[in-house]
């Protein structure tokens, strides 16, 4: 072999190599562009999740040792009322729904066809 084929090949590894790392860092090169793209969709899903976080945050409940008996007294007699209140409209429409099944006049006109 000739002293000039052995350059030849040499340049041609050499060419070779840098082209492999021109290629390799072009990819790298957009998946970092692709990356950083995504990062700032991601900062703004996040921006928007905090801000719902913000929006139905939980108010933390009174506290009784700090606000005293007459408060925490007055709270629980205004809960046991509209309890109280509840059932009793419950109550009616129960007995508005048996009074409207029982009722002899709702009745009337149908016969029993067996």
């Amino acid at each position: 072999m000739y002293w000039w084929s052995w350059i030849l090949i040499w340049l041609a590894l050499a060419i070779l190599l840098i082209g492999t790392l021109v290629f390799f860092g072009w990819r790298l090169f957009k998946k970092g562009v692709a990356v950083v793209e995504e990062l700032e969709l991601l900062t703004d899903k996040v921006e928007l999740l905090q801000r719902n976080v913000d929006e139905l945050r939980v108010e933390t409940p009174p506290n009784a040792i700090l606000d005293g008996y007459a408060a925490v007294a007055n709270r629980r007699d205004r809960e046991k009322d509209r309890r109280a209140t509840m059932r009793q409209l419950r109550r009616d429409t129960r007995l508005a729904r048996g009074r409207l099944i029982t009722a002899p006049h709702a009745w009337e006109g149908r016969t029993d066809a067996r």
